[in-house]
């Protein structure tokens, strides 16, 4: 596995591995021996980044993440977020759930259907002084630590980089030691705008980064001395990824025998190809996908630790994914 430094951590602190693993299934779409068994594989692997929530799981990703790092705190890289608060979730919402799982395996139609429901049990947008303090609290205690490698304003709107209060109190978490790093979370156009303006105590950025946002490839390497964190590298916000690669394959301004890397039927050509135009030659120093099945999780530590194209390739294939103006 590939690592760096974290920013201002001390001497003998874990470093964090490349590869990030996203906490949002755990306790959600995932049974609670699902979550296990993958955060098992994932800390095997040597992952060492996770990437957390108040809101995952309903709630309940944290709590599973104390749970499994207890005594071996020091090992790891925990990001949670606030600002997304989970719905009461007792009683028999809670008992249905394994329930509900079983029904949208077997009745796959029913997805959309499961993930509308699933939005309604979160509450957004709450970003006042009274929900951090009580949403970090409640992450310290459900994480069984003292102090997290990173928060992050979850999904925030950009009038968040205007509330000077708030701002403020995360840069006193800073102070305390109980916060490592404070960064944000949003779509690209707030991200933009932070990077131009760079709101202290703001140090690091998580945000969709994938083959159909190229282009943003290059503003993140302006950024590079900034902890910087893409998520949804598969999907999500810019098209599908397979999609993308086909169109590399067929692509006569690259090289035949570029080309002729970009083997058919490969499966590992997909997280070759994603994950190393993310990381490699940008301002990004980590990348999330989701993967709570073991394969997922040795494919993409795989595609990391072993890529096929070199550091040129990896580049030509970047620059043929941005838009072209004709």
């Amino acid at each position: 596995m590939r690592y760096v430094g974290l920013p201002g951590a001390a001497d003998g602190s874990a470093k964090m591995s490349v590869l990030g693993f996203g906490c949002a299934a755990l306790l959600g779409r995932a049974s609670r021996k699902e979550s296990l068994t993958a955060l098992e594989t994932a800390f095997d692997a040597g992952i060492t980044f996770y990437d957390t929530a108040r809101s995952y799981g309903y709630g309940g990703s944290e709590g599973l993440l104390g749970e499994f790092f207890a005594g071996r705190r020091d090992q790891v890289v925990l990001c949670t977020k606030f600002g997304i608060l989970p719905a009461s979730q007792g009683g028999w919402k809670q008992k249905i759930k394994p329930l509900a799982r079983a029904v949208v395996k077997a009745i796959p139609a029913l997805r959309k259907a499961a993930q509308a429901q699933a939005a309604s049990q979160f509450v957004a947008g709450q970003f006042d002084l009274a929900t951090l303090k009580s949403s970090f609290e409640t992450s310290l205690r459900e994480l069984r630590t003292d102090y997290v490698d990173m928060l992050i304003l979850h999904a925030a709107p950009e009038t968040v980089l205007e509330q000077d209060d708030l701002l403020e109190a995360m840069g006193r978490l800073v102070e305390s030691g109980k916060v490592r790093m404070a960064g944000i979370s949003a779509e690209l156009p707030v991200i933009s705008r932070y990077f131009a303006e760079r709101q202290k105590p703001l140090t690091t950025a998580q945000f969709a980064l994938n083959l159909g946002l190229m282009d943003f490839a290059a503003e993140t390497q302006k950024n590079g001395d900034l902890l910087l964190v893409a998520n949804h590298p598969y999907g999500g916000p810019g098209g599908n990824a397979s999609e993308k690669i086909a169109a590399l394959w067929a692509s006569e301004a690259l090289p035949v025998s570029l080309r002729e890397k970009l083997v058919a039927g490969d499966p590992q050509v997909l997280p070759e190809v994603v994950l190393n135009c993310i990381l490699n030659g940008t301002g990004v120093s980590a990348v999330i996908p989701a993967m709570m099945q073991p394969r997922h999780i040795a494919s993409n530590v795989a595609a990391v630790e072993n890529c096929r194209f070199t550091s040129e390739e990896v580049a030509l294939l970047r620059t043929d994914l941005q838009p072209r103006s004709y």
